[in-house]
């Protein structure tokens, strides 16, 4: 009996042993499944790569807002609020040698109250707009005519989501006029932004971004692309502009300064985009008997400087067979024989530095240049 109780006893042990072990792993691994809950991947804004971004917003369209460049229209409304400024912001050349801008917003809910002058949309603009998937919002547009196709054509035969103040017959005040300054009325009219997302509630828009939209690529931290130094960058955009951008490094912020805007704009990052352009002249413009030549781009890709944390990296772009915009360089492929004349380098991916952007649209064929200033001398320690 006694024999038998030494071996009860012993067996108990080792099973309260075995179910001591048993608890002790499971706490452990709901320990490290906490650990892991505990840290979730930060929700980044897909047009700037900062964390700083509202997770209401992961996964919705972005907005695309034409407002207007001319000298009248300077400083715009909005373009540097301290709440939200544009994530990015497009410059090209229209006619007359003037240019527009384009202003990228990934979060339509947080607009600034006040945006503008608004102006009318041209079809390299939209077609830009459609890379990322965006709502298309303006005041006006270009009309089609025998020798040119215009922005009305566009927005139908690309099924573009749109509202155009000219149209607009919503439920929302969504447009306005803004008189305080001397200037004509095309150079007053202004955009409602905090009731955006009630515009495109009221329009029935999809909101859920496509799969296949531009997911552009950002590094974790700020870094130095290249050992080249870019102090100051000037772009003419073609032989036709009457006025170049300029923008000057600021070392103490880490960012591109200019004042072509009239205020105090600031980039993290600079594209340059050369792409080839023609120039298409539409008679009798709105019955005047005069003609307008607009500038058209093409989106047919080619060389681009991507300018960040005082330093300058050549590198090309391109619009691949799923409609989106590709940054990348070209690199030889590393199984190739060196001797095959027909191997085709690789296109490896580039990453941009957190946040946000400034592109400069300049023509390849017709006069667009930069000109590039090195740092007289570079700061060693990085942000």
């Amino acid at each position: 009996m006694r024999k038998e109780s030494r071996e009860m006893k012993k067996r108990s042990k080792i099973l309260i042993s075995c179910l001591m072990m048993v608890i002790l792993a499971a706490a452990m691994m709901t320990g490290c499944s906490k650990k892991e809950e505990a840290k979730p991947e930060p929700v980044r804004n897909p047009l700037t790569g900062s964390e700083k971004f509202d997770s209401a917003a992961q996964g919705i369209r972005p907005v695309a807002l034409v407002v207007e460049n001319a000298p009248d229209a300077r400083p715009q409304w909005g373009m540097t609020d301290k709440k939200y400024s544009p994530d990015i912001i497009l410059q090209g050349e229209v006619e007359g040698g003037i240019t527009r801008t384009l202003w990228f917003y990934a979060d339509y809910n947080k607009l600034p109250k006040k945006i503008g002058p608004m102006r009318s949309a041209r079809p390299p603009y939209i077609k830009f707009s459609e890379l990322f998937d965006a709502i298309f919002i303006h005041w006006g547009q270009s009309s089609s005519s025998s020798e040119y196709k215009g922005a009305n054509t566009v927005f139908k035969e690309d099924k573009v989501d749109h509202i155009n103040q000219m149209t607009y017959k919503g439920k929302v005040d969504l447009y306005s006029r803004d008189n305080s300054r001397d200037v004509s009325s095309e150079h007053t009219g202004i955009l409602h932004g905090d009731k955006v997302a009630d515009a495109i509630k009221d329009k029935k828009f999809r909101t859920k971004t496509k799969k296949k939209a531009t997911q552009l690529q950002f590094g974790k931290g700020i870094r130095d692309l290249s050992k080249n130094t870019c102090g100051k960058v000037t772009l003419t955009w073609s032989s036709r502009s009457f006025e170049d951008a300029v923008w000057t490094y600021n070392q103490e912020s880490g960012q591109y300064e200019t004042k072509d805007f009239e205020n105090n704009l600031s980039r993290e990052n600079l594209l340059i985009l050369f792409d080839k352009t023609q120039y298409i002249t539409k008679s009798n413009y709105h019955g005047t008997g005069q003609g307008v030549t607009y500038c058209d781009y093409k989106l047919a890709g080619g060389k681009a400087k991507l300018i960040s944390n005082g330093t300058v990296k050549d590198i090309r772009w391109d619009v691949n067979e799923d409609n989106q915009l590709e940054l990348f360089t070209l690199v030889e492929k590393k199984d190739s024989d060196k001797d095959d004349e027909d191997s085709e380098p690789e296109k490896k991916m580039v990453s941009l530095n957190p946040g946000k952007t400034w592109i400069g649209w300049a023509s390849s064929n017709n006069g667009g240049k930069v000109k590039i200033n090195p740092l007289k001398e570079k700061k060693s320690e990085e942000k």
